[in-house]
């Protein structure tokens, strides 16, 4: 049985008991499945077999839930099943008080739904498998390793309406055509997070932005960053070569522990959302290891001239430590225990 904290996450259209898959006579071999729940609710749609996509402990940043999605649309896809992506009595970091775009299932905040079928015909269907809620076993968290994945991407998702124009309006703005460099520039709690990657230094970014743009003729950068003085750093630096978005920012604060604004959350995945897109619409790239930095990669399906990834290494998984090795390594050369330093360039199709 599910644990009673779940079973209170579902509202009154959902059975109030799951009960754990068992062999049954379907067009969907059990056993080839992940391990989740199976559940009757209803007579409707006997001849279908429907796939819930939800998150456990309301997931984790944006692009670590769409691309747990991805995977789990991969896999009702290969074993015949209608996904379905319940956002709504399984709510994210995102999800709202009120309903955005009318409605109250986060995903659909910023994407069209995956299937036709709603979540009330769903919870009243005879065959409904619950995913584990969890990243899929046996898939790479990188996204751009995961084959396949692309076409999964161009089948379903598809962005809302008023994401898309937004889209377009930056897109007309920057002018991609002319060849622009983009770069995601993370700073703020990647300096803390336990056994996480460090990130870039400014010093490493001025480095490599300037190598960039002499080699390859760039007169134009599209920047990402949620760090207000990494921002500034860059205006003062390239000046009317920088674009961009008007995303919101802080100085040494998490955004995600802020509520400044009306809808803020919804609004934090908006404006990434909207940034990763434009990133990957670029001539090449360059980052630290990051999932908006993997999504750009993702969505631009191998079409960059270049990639420029700095590795730095990973913090310690004693919080205590991590808390300041970022600050202390940031200063040390390479060899005498400071920041790897490395450079990864991917070239275009890799």
């Amino acid at each position: 049985m599910l644990k009673k904290w779940l079973i209170e996450r579902i509202n009154n259209y959902v059975s109030k008991v799951f009960v754990e898959v068992k062999p049954f006579k379907s067009f969907v071999e059990i056993k080839d499945l992940p391990s989740g729940y199976y559940k009757s609710f209803g007579k409707k749609n006997p001849d279908k077999f429907f796939y819930i996509i939800w998150l456990d402990h309301r997931g984790s940043g944006f692009f670590s839930n769409v691309s747990s999605v991805l995977c789990h649309l991969k896999i009702a896809t290969g074993n015949g099943m209608i996904p379905v992506i319940d956002f709504k009595n399984f709510p994210t970091l995102y999800n709202e008080k009120g309903k955005i775009n009318n409605t109250a299932n986060s995903w659909e905040y910023y994407f069209s739904p995956v299937s036709k079928y709603s979540l009330e015909e769903v919870y009243q269907s005879k065959n409904v498998f619950f995913s584990t809620g969890l990243y899929p076993g046996g898939m790479s968290y990188s996204i751009t390793e995961n084959a396949g994945l692309f076409k999964i991407y161009s089948k379903y998702i598809s962005l809302q309406p008023d994401v898309e124009n937004k889209v377009a309006t930056y897109s007309k703005i920057i002018n991609f055509k002319q060849g622009v460099l983009g770069i995601h520039f993370r700073g703020q709690e990647q300096k803390y997070a336990t056994g996480h990657s460090f990130p870039p230094t400014e010093k490493q970014m001025f480095r490599y932005t300037d190598e960039i743009m002499q080699k390859y003729k760039i007169t134009k950068i599209f920047l990402i960053t949620e760090d207000i003085d990494y921002l500034n750093l860059f205006i003062k630096r390239y000046g009317d070569r920088i674009y961009y978005s008007d995303m919101f920012r802080t100085r040494k604060v998490n955004a995600y522990k802020l509520a400044p604004r009306k809808n803020h959350m919804y609004l934090l995945g908006k404006e990434v959302l909207i940034d990763a897109i434009l990133l990957s619409k670029c001539k090449g790239l360059l980052c630290g290891d990051s999932n908006v930095s993997e999504m750009a990669r993702f969505m631009n399906n191998k079409k960059y001239q270049f990639v420029y990834k700095i590795d730095n290494g990973i913090n310690s998984n004693n919080p205590l430590i991590a808390r300041h090795l970022y600050a202390f390594k940031k200063y040390l050369p390479s060899t005498y225990g400071g920041l790897i330093d490395k450079l990864n360039i991917i070239k275009r199709g890799k």
